[in-house]
């Protein structure tokens, strides 16, 4: 080859590159440019979609305030979660970054919420009371200011997070008051305090190292105070070795204990397990606990209890001890749940005979036993139930709750069983 033809060789091979670059780079260039222009139509979809469940929110309200048949209550009522759902669904699109609209999406949330504990409150027989028309009558003023905080928004997604451009919705739920009622976003479920503590007083924090090692049964000198903790039920916490334990400000009651040890070579089973852990609780002193249910991780099997009172299980008032398969040892000792709801409960008396109360249960189901329980509500109030364990078609294990009061269905869960233990969904 001549040295003329190495250099149109190597000139037109040159070409051919910036000509495959160039190309790749105006794809890619493409590429991204409809990423963009997409990503921004969803953006801006969002929006829309998010005005107009609002708008549908209130009109939705306002008819609800007018509604006067459980059927038309329970049809708007199940209009109203549907709407809040798709306003939250568009409201987590959007790109938001400083959280000035968690109010607002409290609101969205809580109409929802408040319309379902309506609707269960309508299914059972329940009439609305005057203070949940006025609760309805706040939210469709508050669905109101949002519609027109949202009109005429138009955000400029390619300048970033949009949070200035929702800014005056935003101002407009700066005093949004509290709502109160039966659901998970309840504001009163922040508010909750200890009832196993109440009117107790805030122990020092030598007191409680003093309780912390007589329940670890070592001297105070073993244990070393962390970080407290604050919250809904403030603990002092303090370390011994792998295991870290806290104790309530108020009352100085041990809350937890966790012990990060390996686990070594297994040796016990499910019923060792039960065996230790039942030991540990009436050496502890903790009196009338009913097991539950119980699973087994990572050579460690934890086991749920909870209070009986008069043959009633009081399932809020729930202790979790874990114990390691390989001594016997206790790994893990919880009872926030225990001193968050144990109160003295007086009679629990039901008003319809469990005869009574089985006639609500499926006819698909064969009732194997029954008993009384009280339950949580999804606002962690409480109800007496009658408890039956069933057996379903395909040999389900199902628990069907009812209400001891009115004869309605509570709750249903399934019983899944495996060599890992026994769990509900």
């Amino acid at each position: 080859m001549t040295k003329n033809r190495k250099v149109l060789f190597l000139s037109l091979a040159l070409v051919a590159v910036i000509l495959v670059l160039g190309g790749t780079t105006v794809s890619g260039y493409m590429q991204a440019s409809k990423y963009k222009m997409n990503l921004n139509y969803n953006y801006q979809r969002a929006v829309t979609d998010l005005g107009d469940c609002v708008d549908n929110i209130e009109n939705t309200l306002n008819k609800s305030i007018y509604a006067n048949t459980p059927t038309q209550q329970n049809g708007l009522a199940a209009k109203l979660m549907r709407e809040t759902s798709m306003a939250k669904a568009a409201l987590g699109i959007l790109p938001l970054e400083s959280g000035n609209l968690a109010n607002v999406n409290k609101f969205i949330s809580q109409v929802g919420d408040f319309s379902m504990a309506l609707s269960s409150k309508i299914s059972a027989g329940g009439s609305i009371s005057e203070e949940e028309y006025a609760s309805m009558e706040n939210l469709e003023q508050y669905a109101k200011k949002l519609k027109e905080g949202l009109d005429g928004i138009q955000p400029d997604f390619d300048a970033g997070p949009v949070d200035a451009s929702f800014q005056q919705a935003a101002d407009d739920f700066t005093d949004y008051p509290s709502l109160i009622y039966d659901g998970p976003f309840s504001d009163h479920i922040g508010q909750q305090e200890p009832k196993l503590l109440a009117g107790q007083s805030e122990v020092p924090q030598g007191n409680a190292q003093n309780n912390a090692a007589s329940f670890l049964g070592v001297t105070q000198d073993k244990l070393t105070h962390t970080q407290d903790s604050a919250g809904g039920l403030p603990t002092y916490n303090f370390d011994c070795g792998t295991i870290r334990i806290s104790v309530t400000k108020a009352g100085g009651v041990v809350s937890a204990m966790t012990d990060g040890r390996e686990i070594g070579e297994i040796r016990l089973d499910a019923d060792g397990a039960r065996t230790a852990a039942q030991g540990f609780l009436e050496a502890k002193g903790i009196q009338n606990m009913k097991e539950s249910y119980y699973v087994i991780n990572d050579g460690i099997c934890t086991i749920n209890y909870a209070y009986s009172q008069d043959g009633v299980t009081c399932y809020p008032d729930l202790v979790k001890v874990a114990v390691a398969l390989d001594t016997g040892g206790i790994v893990e000792y919880n009872a926030t749940g225990y001193i968050m709801n144990h109160t003295d409960r007086g009679e629990l008396t039901p008003k319809i005979t469990q005869e009574e109360a089985q006639k609500s249960v499926s006819p698909r189901l064969k009732v194997e036993s029954g008993s009384l329980a009280l339950i949580p509500t999804p606002g962690l109030n409480e109800v007496l139930c009658y408890e039956f364990q069933c057996t379903g078609e395909n040999e389900d294990r199902v628990l069907v709750y009812i209400n001891a009061s009115t004869g309605m269905e509570e709750q249903i869960f399934i019983l899944m069983q495996s060599d890992s233990g026994v769990l509900v969904k």
